[in-house]
Parts: C-alpha cells; structure tokens; sequence
C-alpha cells in the first residue's frame, strides 16, 4: 500500500497539468499514488493526461460534469489507498523533496494531524516572485488564526475521515474551513522548507480578493453556529470628538456623500445582529442629540478632558461602561470600538470580529489589511531593512498595517492604559475598505468611494 496519495483535482488547466504531475513523478520518496481528476475540463486537459494513461501509479478519473472542487477533493478521499494524502492543485507542482520531508514530519510525530511548508510563489509564466515563510508552530507562533495552504498540506487520513472530510456547500476557501476543524481536534506542525511552487494568475486582485474574504466570513459564522457557541455581549462603543473641523462642524456631523460621516458607522453598527448594545459617546451635545435620533442607539457624555487630541481612548471606554453598569447594571463580556473615521467598515466585518474572538478563544480581535512592500526605518547608519533577518532578496515576511475600523476586546483585559489584550487575533479587510480619514485628500477619495457604493446599492 503506498504510503502517500496525492491527488489533482483539475478544471481546464491543461496549459499547466503536465508540469504538476511530472513534479510527482520526480519524487524521492517512492511510496505513493496519484489520482488526478479531470472536472469536466473543455480545453486540452484531456489530450495531456492520455499520455500519462497506463502508468502503475497514475489513475485518471474524467467527469461528465463539473462537480466543482470540494466534491472532488471528497471522491480523492474515498478512492485513496495512502495513510497520508495531499491535495496537489493543477496549476502548482512540488519539490522533489516534498513527500519524503512532509511524511517523515508526520511520522515522527504521530499526534501530529497535517503538516505544512513553506513554498515559492510563482508568476502565470512561472517566473519566482517570492519565499513564502509561515512562522514556525509553536515556537514562533501560538495563535492558529492564519491557516496552512489549502494544498499541498499532508494529513493522515485518518483524522480528515474523523471531521467528515471537506464541506460540500464551500465553492472556494475549503482549506480554511478544514483548518478551523481540524485544529480544534488535532496539533499541526509545519516545516521551514519551501516544498512547492504556488503559482498566481493575472485577473481582477480586488475581486477575488473580496471573494476569499466574504468566504471566509461565511466559513467563521457556520463555524459558529455548528460548534453552539454561547453568543457573545458584545457592546459598540462610537467616540466621536466634538472638536470643530475647519467648516466649523464636529468631524462626525460633516456631511460626506450626502449624510453626517458618523451615521456610516452607527449604521453599520444597527444593521449588525451580533451587537448587544450600541453607545455613542461624546462630548458635543449635538453629537448626541443627532445620535439619539437613531433606534435602538445610546448616548453618553463624557468630558471634554477625555475627548482631548491624543488623550488615550481607555478611560472614554471605561467611562461608558461604568455608566452603563451604575443605570441599568449591564456588563458586557466584549466591547467593540467603531471610529467614525473608518466609514468603509460594514456590519459583516463587525461580525467576522466577533466570530474571530470566540472561535479562537483570544483575548482581541483588530482589523489589518496586509502590505508585503519593503519597510525600512532610519538608523545610525541611515536606512536599515525593518527585517534584519531576511537574507534574500526575494523573500518578504507579510506586515499587517492597522486599519482602524474593527478594535475588539473582552471587557476583563481593558484597563485605563490598555484596551488590546496579550494575545491578538485578527479580520483581513482590503485596501479598498481600509482607508481612514486623517485628512483633505482622504476625506475627498472616501466621499468616492462611498457615492459609488450608494449608486451600485
């Protein structure tokens, strides 16, 4: 019986097959099998598998009709032979190492569930864009919060038959929906090797962008929801300064795209179900008078002292939530602070927020796009990389810039310094999202943004 099976689900990618499975082919470890998929595929997908019919170790399986990608990786699971299995994309291709480093990590920790590498990502022509490092379990990271690739990770297939193998209803992120799973059940390890070469297509980045995120959103809310977590009370607390801008109006009543900037925020906030109570807090009473014309929406004064320019945000929320508790007695277990400044935020990443808290059980939640540019900071000697430990020049560790939309704490880890706790997950949103108002310029491209939202809607 082979010790491995690898399977390549495929769906017109015939410009790219041969090249991932000659990459199995030329494996130093020589104890697996290869059961590749063809989903349907219109293009020459079936003229390059012919030539690899009649191989011991090759099954080629043709759809009539396209099942799409999860229910290929199920029929894999049912038809492999291999103790550990690997799902080999189309368009990727491995190491020639990659079984022989994967299986002897899995063998030589049997608690150990999946295992995954680094690896290379490649342009559509195949030219090396990057090293793509993951931190290293355990020793270098703790929170499981960013999954392992969706491919080219070994699991036993003892444990993928434990958690019923892949979801069906998931189109896309199915990896990710696995791991929340699987780590709830099982250790992972990974190795700091790149074992295979991820390759990225042209095509609309913001589009498919948005895909993988609202996925991933629907993943986290079944998740949820399967696992009967208890629902979180979750207050949302909105400071808005009552410190006049140059048109003389507090920064959260200036109108943008046709209405007072705060009301983005505290819609955004109504039209969530995963918010128990709902403060605006400040100290210009006709903030509050307008905040109050909302259902459903608290207000609570506080200082101008506490609304001062750079005075820390901690005491305002400390202040709320003392006066919440001595008028009605209510006590959150979380509390969620929305700026106005951030009015891309929308009610869905309020709730990935919440979901993030409890599904990883961490102390905060922060909303961050990524930027894998090149950061440097000024030193004795000038620029010096923000990195030092990068040593090629291909290889950039992702930084995760706060964006300032979503920052969400357990109520027990604020304190008057402190409103982020120790251990700090997070919710991705896009460049196109994260933009925050800090001056002219932005205040013009978000009124953009925001009108063209309103003309789609």
């Amino acid at each position: 019986m082979p010790k491995v099976t690898i399977y390549i689900p495929t769906y017109n990618y015939g410009k790219y097959i041969k090249q991932a499975i000659e990459s199995v082919l030329r494996q130093s470890h020589d104890s697996w099998e290869l059961i590749v998929i063809d989903d349907a595929s219109m293009d020459e997908t079936g003229a390059v598998l012919s030539t690899f019919e009649g191989h011991p170790k090759v099954r080629i399986l043709v759809n009539q009709q396209n099942l799409g990608l999860t229910r290929n990786c199920n029929r894999a699971i049912e038809l492999s032979c291999g103790e550990y299995i690997m799902r080999l994309d189309a368009d990727d291709y491995l190491d020639e190492n990659a079984l022989l480093v994967l299986s002897n990590t899995l063998d030589r920790n049997p608690e150990v569930a999946l295992v995954y590498p680094d690896y290379w990502t490649i342009s559509e022509n195949g030219e090396i864009l990057r090293l793509e490092r993951r931190s290293k379990v355990n020793d270098e990271i703790e929170l499981m919060d960013v999954p392992a690739h969706g491919a080219c990770s070994m699991i036993r297939k003892s444990c993928l038959l434990d958690l019923g193998g892949y979801n069906e209803d998931i189109r896309c992120q199915d990896g990710y929906d696995l791991w929340l799973r699987l780590i709830r059940k099982y250790p992972v390890s990974n190795v700091n090797l790149p074992l295979f070469y991820y390759r990225q297509h042209s095509g609309s980045l913001t589009t498919y962008t948005d895909r993988i995120l609202r996925t991933r959103q629907r993943i986290k809310r079944d998740f949820v929801e399967r696992q009967d977590m208890p629902p979180l009370k979750v207050l949302a607390v909105i400071p808005v300064r009552g410190a006049e801008t140059a048109n003389g109006l507090p920064l959260g009543m200036r109108r943008i795209a046709g209405k007072p900037l705060m009301d983005y925020t505290v819609q955004a906030a109504l039209e969530s179900k995963a918010l128990d109570r709902i403060a605006v807090t400040s100290d210009n009473r006709q903030v509050l008078e307008h905040a109050a014309s909302f259902p459903d929406v608290e207000t609570v004064y506080r200082s101008p002292e506490l609304a001062r320019m750079h005075f820390p945000i901690e005491p305002t929320v400390l202040h709320v939530l003392n006066k919440l508790k001595e008028n009605s007695g209510y006590v959150p277990d979380a509390v969620l602070l929305l700026y106005v400044n951030a009015p891309l935020r929308q009610a869905r990443h309020i709730q990935k927020a919440i979901d993030t808290l409890q599904i990883f059980s961490c102390d905060s939640v922060i909303s961050v796009r990524e930027d894998d540019s090149f950061f440097y900071r000024r030193r004795k000697h000038g620029l010096e990389p923000l990195i030092r430990e990068r040593r090629l020049r291909l290889e950039k560790e992702m930084l995760y810039a706060e964006n300032g939309a979503i920052v969400l704490s357990k109520t027990e880890t604020i304190t008057q310094s402190k409103f982020v706790g120790s251990t700090v997950s997070h919710i991705l949103m896009s460049r196109e999202e994260s933009f925050q108002i800090d001056s002219e310029f932005e205040f013009w491209l978000v009124e953009q943004i925001l009108a063209a939202r309103q003309m789609k809607e």
